[in-house]
């Protein structure tokens, strides 16, 4: 397991997770109003690409920190 050297892990993990409930709660009170399964699944699928997306800004995010921390001189 790798080191979270710039402690992004936490704050990656909970704005991902509240990004895909905001997108499961959309697509479920869509769903209640409209009884259209397709908008449900397009929001479902839509709250599990935010979360992968998250989780790609912050490892770059990562990357980056990591790439400036080599460069420091010392």
């Amino acid at each position: 397991m790798q080191q979270d050297k710039h402690r992004t892990g936490k704050i990656r993990n909970l704005l991902g997770i509240v990004v895909s409930a905001f997108f499961v709660v959309v697509g479920i009170a869509g769903f209640q109003r409209t009884q259209d399964p397709m908008l449900l699944l397009a929001f479902v699928v839509m709250a599990i690409l935010s979360f992968g997306i998250i989780s790609l800004i912050f490892r770059l995010v990562d990357r980056l920190l990591d790439s400036l921390d080599q460069h420091r001189p010392k």
